[in-house]
């Protein structure tokens, strides 16, 4: 649920906007029910009583099967999820070999690097203790290393991620795919693309397991972020 078309600095997740987003939707895809709705962004000024009662009742009108959100960290998930009866399905973030913060949460703890990371602490855990599912948008960077490169980071990673897709005789999009959906979350890559070449040079991320090495796995990581692990 995004701001309003006419209102694009405004969030708005009350009960009754959420309601009528849904009906617009519905209509624009002719059709009887929404799969997944995902609440977009945080509404500070959100009453999660008043959100629990809307996505209740589109669920009980058969509307809408499951709820989720995006860009939302564990605490308001937790303050959403504890009005609702339903389970909220997914978080979807932006995680990508070049926006690694939410990995590297993990492991900055007790080092100076950790109060400049800025990732909300604690969110992919949650997300795999409470059966959240991370799904990740923009996860092929913008092609940074897949044909895009600017940085000698960018430059160094597209060269390894070149040299496993050869070696693994798969594409460049499924190595930097693979990077992410072999994390133990088994994070879901949402592809932006409208390209159909592009759409297709990810088909081995849908229908094949990663097949990436720990050790492969930690080389893309450290030669994506130019630094040694501390």
């Amino acid at each position: 649920m995004l701001a309003r078309d006419d209102r694009p600095g405004l969030y708005d997740l009350r009960g009754a906007s959420i309601v009528r987003r849904v009906e617009e939707s519905l209509t624009r895809l002719r059709t009887d029910v929404l799969d997944t709705l995902l609440l977009h962004r945080p509404d500070p000024l959100a009453d999660p009583e008043d959100v629990a009662d809307a996505l209740h009742s589109l669920h009980e009108q058969g509307l809408v099967r499951r709820f989720g959100v995006s860009n939302m960290n564990a605490p308001q998930i937790a303050r959403l999820q504890a009005h609702l009866s339903l389970p909220l399905t997914v978080d979807q973030l932006e995680m990508s070999l070049a926006r690694r913060d939410w990995l590297e949460d993990g492991v900055l703890v007790n080092t100076p690097a950790s109060a400049a990371n800025g990732f909300p602490a604690g969110t992919v855990e949650h997300c795999l203790a409470h059966g959240v599912a991370l799904q990740a948008w923009a996860p092929l960077a913008q092609g940074r290393f897949t044909g895009r490169q600017e940085t000698k980071e960018e430059h160094a990673t597209a060269a390894l991620v070149a040299r496993l897709a050869e070696a693994k005789d798969t594409t460049p999009e499924t190595i930097v795919l693979w990077w992410l959906q072999r994390h133990p979350a088994r994070v879901v890559p949402v592809i932006g693309t409208t390209s159909p070449t592009r759409i297709r040079s990810c088909r081995d991320a849908a229908t094949t397991d990663p097949r990436l090495t720990h050790e492969e796995w930690y080389d893309l990581w450290t030669t994506a972020r130019g630094l040694p692990l501390p």
